[in-house]
């Protein structure tokens, strides 16, 4: 069987102290027919510097600068658009991933096409977790979609802006730092929307759900993600665009009387990932007040306990 040709996708933007070790990982995937995409998104420090000490040693390696910022929505999409493989795989600026993880991914998704007849899936893996100044993982994020039955269709759009969930399936983290798709699937989604700095992964997997996508993981942790402070991570800045996330779906939203309850599950989220207990629970309150249906399935015996512990966008 030929073997298909996988893009390596490495963004990258200020990363000067953890690039080398992300493209390292990508260098040292096992699977033989590959490609590596680095894309600088305009760094302000000497990343592009450190980059180009592997362009020479790793003929495969491709590096393209942007002359602005354009966030990582932009830097996927440059990706996408500059992709010769026939499978993407993304690779975070400030992870690393197992040599074995392509082979894993490229393995799981062909045979899940086969055995469902299907052409949109969206693969990830579980995650080892290091904490901020920490050396070792403290945890394993488990990803969506890694145990039978792996949901797919709109159920998943409604898992993302807090409608719930069915618990017969095997609900979990989404993340584009391992992220695998086919290109084609890639392309038929649509580009990752730019006005995100941070959620563009979340919103991207909301238009492939309403498309019918299947969302699949792999059962290990391929990539270990190393947690790192950020401008898309800062302050407010994840509330803001998980506010955003609502705004651009308030016609589905509204349609299910769950405006008003997903933006209130939104601050809820933020609060408790502040460890700021109290006003959590006060805006899970208003959710609560805000939707007789988001009541409704919050009591109903399909909804597994955690629910809220699990959904962090």
């Amino acid at each position: 069987m030929t073997v298909p040709l996988i893009t390596l996708g490495v963004t990258c933007y200020n990363a000067v102290d953890t690039i080398a070790r992300a493209i390292l990982s990508a260098s040292r995937q096992d699977w033989p027919n590959k490609e590596i995409i680095i894309v600088d998104d305009a760094s302000t420090d000497t990343s592009r510097a450190a980059i180009e000490e592997f362009v020479g040693c790793d003929p495969t390696i491709r590096v393209i600068q942007h002359p602005v910022n354009r966030g990582l929505a932009g830097a996927l999409n440059t990706i996408v658009n500059e992709a010769r493989g026939e499978f993407i795989a993304f690779f975070d600026d400030d992870d690393e991933s197992v040599p074995e993880r392509l082979e894993a991914q490229w393995s799981r998704i062909v045979k899940y096409e086969r055995a469902n007849g299907c052409k949109l899936v969206l693969c990830y893996s579980n995650r080892n977790v290091v904490r901020r100044g920490g050396d070792r993982p403290h945890h394993i994020a488990r990803a969506i979609g890694r145990q039978e039955p792996e949901p797919h269709g709109p159920i998943v759009a409604d898992y993302l802006l807090g409608l719930g969930r069915d618990r017969q399936f095997a609900w979990g983290l989404f993340g584009s730092c391992t992220l695998m798709a086919r290109r084609e699937t890639f392309l038929g989604v649509g580009p990752f929307d730019e006005t995100f700095r941070s959620c563009a992964e979340w919103d991207f997997a909301i238009r492939a759900a309403f498309m019918g996508t299947h969302f699949i993981a792999v059962d290990k942790p391929l990539v270990t993600t190393y947690k790192t402070a950020g401008a898309d991570k800062a302050g407010n800045v994840p509330l803001k665009f998980a506010l955003q996330l609502r705004t651009k779906y308030k016609d589905y939203l509204s349609q299910r009387h769950a405006y008003w309850s997903s933006r209130a599950i939104a601050f809820h989220n933020f609060y408790g990932s502040k460890g700021r207990k109290w006003r959590s629970r006060a805006y899970l309150g208003l959710a609560c007040l805000a939707s007789p249906f988001f009541l409704y399935d919050r009591l109903s015996s399909r909804i597994r306990p955690g629910f809220f512990r699990s959904v962090q966008p």
